[in-house]
């Protein structure tokens, strides 16, 4: 299921009605595995965070709000 999930966001990230919730679901399975891998939500979330930015730091034009959604995307992680 995982790797389906993985497998499709890209897809969905092409589609702007999906944004968000693209980078909201980028962002817990980046959370996800980084707390799973560490032991640590903590670093989940930020590893969450982190990759918003970087994400956005690569658009041509970049949008706090996607940042955002990135980064909220931790609190899946974080209630399993």
């Amino acid at each position: 299921m995982f790797r389906c999930l993985l497998f499709t966001l890209p897809l969905l990230a092409g589609c702007q009605h999906y944004d968000k919730a693209a980078h909201f679901a980028v962002g817990a399975a980046v959370s996800h595995v980084v707390t799973k891998e560490t032991g640590n939500p903590a670093a989940g979330c930020l590893a969450a965070i982190g990759v918003g930015v970087l994400k956005e730091l690569v658009d041509d034009v970049g949008d706090p709000a996607d940042i955002l959604a990135t980064g909220l995307g931790c609190s899946v992680a974080l209630a399993f």
